[in-house]
């Protein structure tokens, strides 16, 4: 009987305890989850070149390794879709901080990078942050589009830097290559480039053409392409097959018309760099091939024609007009200030630069005449044709020259042009002025022209805005 009772009161002993550890909860399971992805700031490697560093803090599910653990971790970086940079590692634990760090960062861009964990049982979990890698961007800021300097010299080549010894393109080359001249070129903030040919550019005969001339662009310089491109205060390197500046044919191995590979990146030296209100210029070197200079002058922002756009009349003062045996002289003549109020007819005309292009002179019921123009004696009178302002003009300028096309165009004296002086002279389709100075000083603007007028001939004409 004793031991009947000992064995009941161990049963409620045990039953006794098997509810206290129970308490009621025995039939809850325990939930297996994926790992939990932390990602902690970027805290460097958001600049070109500069060491990329994040980290990343991977923990096991609800179960507290009651039934799985850490197992592995695997990281992708891309460019729009090309592998940048991967990794993996094995883990352990419940709990583990990673560190993805890449060395020497990346190149200007956008990226994204995914992260995903797995635990022992299969578990897994994915995690994604995009990111933008800056350009190192020095103190001048080449970003924005650019066109070849609409000059004589913007494109020259010699046996050393900076010469012109075997060619460089004139004045003239600028309109004959008009089609090459309105091609730009826009460097973007991410560090792409993009070439915008229009419908057609200057092509050679390396090129598969004829004659050298306009025509439709051809690959792979037509732009079509995706490019790249760093720089620093003395080094432009573009990236890709196909992407340059200036003259496609000019690459660092040489010169494609002899023989040379098309290059897939191409390095230009930066020569100097400038800027005048909203106006950059850049002057791009590079050495195709051993003893080959060529030099590439850019320009962005308004064109320079737009500081010449409006109404102008000769400046009523001393010396608006001279003439003497150089540049600038007055050693012949000049006018007085007397002869500003004695040829009142001629400070009246107006000269206008509008912003298509198109020049106009308007002369009023009188200008100033002189006895070359078929009357008795110099003074005001009817303006005579072909300069009475009645053509249809146009001008190009182009920061150095002032070029007025259509005959009859002319700012100030009209006998005074490139050949010589009317009527020693025929009257020319065209006029060209060397733009000695511009300034524009509380909205008024002032201009000084030089022209040779035959050789040792020298008129200088200022105008002022009107």
């Amino acid at each position: 009987m004793k031991k009947t009772i000992l064995k009941i009161t161990a049963l409620g002993m045990l039953t006794a305890f098997a509810w206290a550890c129970d308490n009621g909860f025995s039939d809850v399971p325990v939930v297996d989850t994926p790992p939990v992805i932390a990602l902690g700031p970027i805290t460097s490697g958001l600049t070109e070149g500069q060491d990329f560093k994040i980290e990343v803090t991977v923990s096991d599910g609800r179960d507290e390794g009651r039934i799985t653990s850490l197992a592995n971790f695997t990281y992708a970086i891309t460019k729009g879709g090309a592998s940048v940079k991967s990794g993996s590692q094995e883990l352990t634990g419940e709990n583990q901080k990673i560190t993805i760090e890449v060395k020497g960062g990346f190149d200007p861009g956008d990226y994204n990078l995914d992260i995903k964990a797995t635990d022992t049982n299969g578990n897994e979990s994915t995690e994604n942050i995009s990111f933008r890698v800056a350009s190192i961007r020095p103190a001048f800021d080449i970003s924005g589009t650019w066109t070849m300097e609409p000059v004589a010299g913007a494109m020259k080549v010699g046996p050393s830097p900076g010469s012109s010894e075997w060619w460089q393109n004139s004045a003239g080359d600028v309109s004959a290559r008009a089609c090459f001249f309105d091609d730009t070129y826009t460097f973007n903030n991410d560090g792409t480039f993009k070439m915008n040919l229009g419908g057609v550019t200057w092509l050679e005969t390396w090129q598969g053409v004829a004659a050298d001339g306009c025509g439709v662009p051809k690959s792979p310089f037509d732009g079509s392409k995706s490019y790249n491109y760093t720089y620093t205060s003395t080094t432009l390197t573009l990236i890709g097959s196909g992407a340059h500046v200036g003259l496609a044919k000019v690459n660092n191995a040489g010169e494609i018309s002899n023989g040379a590979a098309v290059a897939n990146q191409i390095a230009y030296t930066i020569v100097d760099q400038s800027k005048t209100g909203n106006t950059r210029r850049m002057t791009l070197r590079v050495q195709a091939g051993t003893g080959v200079w060529w030099d590439f002058k850019l320009i962005s922002g308004p064109p320079a024609s737009a500081a010449i756009v409006g109404k102008w009349k000769m400046e009523p003062v001393e010396g608006a007009l001279s003439v003497g045996p150089t540049a600038g002289s007055r050693e012949w003549w000049f006018n007085t200030t007397a002869d500003v109020a004695t040829r009142a007819c001629f400070f009246d005309d107006v000269y206008t630069f509008a912003e298509n292009g198109a020049f106009s002179i308007d002369m009023g019921a009188q200008t100033w005449l002189e006895a070359w123009q078929g009357i008795a004696a110099d003074g005001c009178g009817t303006p005579k044709a072909p300069h009475n302002g009645t053509g249809t003009f146009t001008y190009l300028y182009d920061g150095g020259t002032l070029r007025l096309i259509g005959q009859g165009a002319h700012v100030g004296l009209p006998k005074a042009v490139n050949a010589g002086e009317l009527p020693n002279v025929a009257v020319p389709g065209e006029v060209t002025y060397q733009v000695v100075s511009l300034t524009e000083t509380a909205g008024v603007k002032k201009m000084t022209l030089n022209i040779q007028a035959g050789t040792g001939v020298w008129w200088t004409f200022k105008l002022i805005s009107a």
